[in-house]
C-alpha cells in the first residue's frame, strides 16, 4: 500500500466528511475533476482505494499519528515521557487521566478519522457505479468497506457510541445527526468487515507491490478482535480459527525482528501501513522522531514506565530487550556525535528514563528528513494478537486447551530469545485468564493495545489505582513517586470534543461525567 493523497471530501460540521451539492457556477469548470466526473476508470477507482488508505493514516505527526500513543500513555505502561514544562501539554493531561473534552488531542482524532470515513463513503458510492471490471469493483469495494471498519474500531473503543454515517452527506444533514449505540456502531462494523473478508484475497495472492493492502485475513481478524470487544466469545473464536486455518500467517520471524524497517509485511503481518521512502511528500511515520530520546535528536515522549520493565523482570522475560531501551542501554555502536552502546535517554528530561525500542530506528536506517518521512510501518494487526484474542476468547467458552496451545505458541517465540526463559504455560481458571492478559501485555506492549484491553477486561481503575500505590514505595531511579493521579470510572471513554457538540447544536450529546 503506497500512501497517496486525493481529496474526495469535504470536512465541515461534526468532522464528518460531507460532499455539498450547491452549484456555485453556472457553467462547470473544464478540465477539472470532481465527484461527478470521477471514477471514470479503473484507475481513479483504484486511486480512490488509495486516498481511503492515505487518510486511515493522515499526513502529519499531529493528526492521527501522535494519538496512537493513547493506547499506551492511558495506562500503566507509559508516561507523557517528555518532562519539559508546557511541552503538548494536553498529552500530559491526557496521560495522567486529567481530560477535558476541549483537549485537541481529542479533538484531532475525533476530526480526523471522520474524514477518513468520509472518503471511504464517497469512495463506495463512486466506485460502485463505476464502469470497471465487476471482479475489480469488489475487491475494490471489499477493501474501501475494510478501511471504513478499522476507521469505526478506532473511534468506537475510544469514544463509545459515535454518528454512523455511512453515506456521503450535505452540511444540514450531518448537523443534525445524533450519536449512535456502541452496539449499532459494531454492528456495522461486522457487517462491513464479513462484506470486504468475502471479497478480498488472502495475503499470499497479493502481488508484492500490494503487500499491506488489505486481505481476507485482515477482516477476519479485526471480526474477531470486533466480536471479542462486544464478548462474543464463540464468533470472536471461530473468526480467529478462520485465520490460523489460512495458513497465511506464522511466528516463525524472530520477536527481535518485528519491529524492523527491513522486516515489511512479514510473516505475522496482518494489517500494517506502509510507508513510501519517497522524500517529496509526507509519506512516513512520525512516531520515530516523536519517541526517541531527545539525546538522540528526538522529542521524547510515551516513556515505557518502571512498572512495565518490572513485569517484564519478574517473568525473567528476554522480551524486555526489544521493548525497551533503558538509560545505558547497547543498542548500537559509538560513533562520533552520539554511544549507542551507553544510550542517553536524557533522564533530566525524560519522566522515566526509558525509550520505546520498538518505535526506535538505528542511525543507519533514519532517512535525512526523518519526521514523517520515517519508513517504518506501523503494524496494526499480527498474528500474535490474533493468537491471543483467539486464547481468550476460548477460555471464555471453557475451552481450555485451546486456550494454552494459542497461548503458548505465543510463548514459545518468545522463549526463542533465550531458551528456557518463556516456559509454556500450565494454568487454569482465572490464574489462566490472567496470564493471557499477562500475554497480551508483554508481547504487545507499547504497540497502543493496553488501555483499550483494560477498559474492555473492565479493570482500568482498579489497574490503574494498584498501579499508583506501587509508584508510591518503588525504587526506581527515574519515575518512583510519579503517579496518574486522576483516574475515575469516566476514563472508561473519552471525552466527545466539545467542539463537535457545539457544531451539532447539541444533537451530540456528552460522555458522562464530563
Amino acid at each position: 500500500m503506497k500512501h497517496i493523497r486525493i481529496t474526495l471530501a469535504l470536512v465541515m460540521g461534526l468532522g464528518v466528511s460531507l460532499q455539498s451539492c450547491d452549484d456555485f457556477l453556472n457553467e462547470p469548470p473544464q478540465g477539472q475533476q470532481n465527484v461527478n466526473n470521477y471514477y471514470s476508470n479503473a484507475e481513479e477507482c483504484k486511486a480512490a482505494v488509495m486516498g481511503c488508505y492515505a487518510t486511515a493514516d493522515q499526513d502529519d505527526w499531529w493528526k492521527i499519528d501522535r494519538t496512537r500513543m493513547f493506547g499506551d500513555a492511558g495506562s500503566d505502561d507509559a508516561w507523557k515521557g517528555n518532562a519539559i514544562a508546557g511541552d503538548q501539554r494536553e498529552f500530559g493531561d491526557f496521560a495522567r487521566f486529567f481530560w477535558l473534552p476541549n483537549n485537541e488531542w481529542f479533538d484531532n482524532r475525533y476530526v480526523h478519522i471522520y474524514q477518513s470515513i468520509g472518503n471511504c463513503n464517497a469512495a463506495l458510492v463512486g466506485i460502485d457505479k463505476a464502469p470497471i471490471d465487476g471482479t475489480l469493483k469488489a475487491q475494490l469495494l471489499g477493501e474501501v468497506k475494510f478501511i471504513r471498519a478499522y476507521n469505526y474500531f478506532e473511534l468506537v473503543k475510544g469514544y463509545g457510541g459515535v454518528p454512523l454515517v455511512l453515506t456521503p452527506l450535505a452540511p444540514s444533514d450531518a448537523l443534525a445527526l445524533k450519536r449512535a449505540s456502541a452496539a449499532e456502531v459494531y454492528a456495522q462494523i461486522v457487517t462491513d468487515l464479513q462484506e470486504a473478508a468475502a471479497a478480498l484475497p488472502e495475503k499470499s495472492a497479493r502481488a508484492t507491490v500490494d503487500l499491506g493492502r488489505a486481505t481476507k485475513g485482515s477482516a477476519n481478524a479485526y471480526l474477531a478482535k470486533a466480536y471479542l470487544y462486544t464478548e462474543q466469545w464463540q464468533q470472536a473464536q471461530q473468526a480467529a480459527e478462520a485465520v490460523m486455518a489460512s495458513n497465511q500467517y506464522n511466528l516463525n520471524g524472530e520477536f527481535s525482528n518485528i519491529w524492523n524497517v527491513n522486516n515489511p509485511n512479514g510473516s505475522e503481518s496482518i494489517f500494517e501501513l506502509n510507508y513510501s521512502p519517497d522524500q517529496a511528500f509526507n509519506l512516513g511515520s512520525a512516531l520515530t522522531v516523536v519517541m526517541r530520546s531527545r539525546a538522540d535528536g528526538g522529542w521524547g515522549f510515551n516513556t515505557p514506565t518502571s512498572n512495565l520493565e518490572q513485569a517484564f523482570v519478574q517473568e525473567n522475560d528476554p522480551r524486555r530487550r526489544w521493548t525497551i531501551i533503558k538509560q545505558g542501554d547497547n543498542v548500537g555502536a559509538r560513533t562520533a556525535s552520539f554511544d549507542y552502546s551507553n544510550y542517553d535517554t536524557k533522564p533530566a528530561e525524560n519522566e522515566s528514563g526509558r525509550m520505546s525500542r520498538k518505535m526506535f530506528l538505528p542511525l543507519a536506517d533514519r532517512p535525512a528528513n526523518e519526521r514523517e518521512h520515517a519508513p517504518l510501518n506501523r503494524i496494526e494487526m499480527r498474528y500474535a494478537d490474533l493468537l491471543l484474542i483467539h486464547s481468550e476468547a476460548s477460555f471464555r467458552l471453557g475451552q481450555e486447551g485451546k486456550a494454552l496451545s494459542s497461548l503458548n505458541l505465543v510463548r514459545a517465540r518468545a522463549n526463542r530469545l533465550q531458551p528456557g526463559t518463556v516456559l509454556p504455560r500450565t494454568s487454569t481458571g482465572t490464574a489462566l485468564l490472567n496470564h493471557i492478559w499477562l500475554e497480551r501485555r508483554l508481547e504487545l506492549a507499547m504497540e497502543g493495545h493496553r488501555y483499550y484491553d483494560l477498559v474492555r477486561q473492565k479493570r482500568l481503575v482498579a489497574v490503574m489505582t494498584a498501579f499508583n500505590a506501587s509508584q508510591l514505595t518503588s525504587t526506581d531511579p527515574y519515575d518512583r513517586g510519579k503517579v496518574k493521579d486522576q483516574i475515575s470510572d469516566k476514563n472508561n471513554l473519552f471525552p466527545i470534543p466539545t467542539s463537535q457538540i457545539q457544531l451539532s447544536g447539541g444533537n451530540v450529546t456528552q460522555n458522562p461525567g464530563y
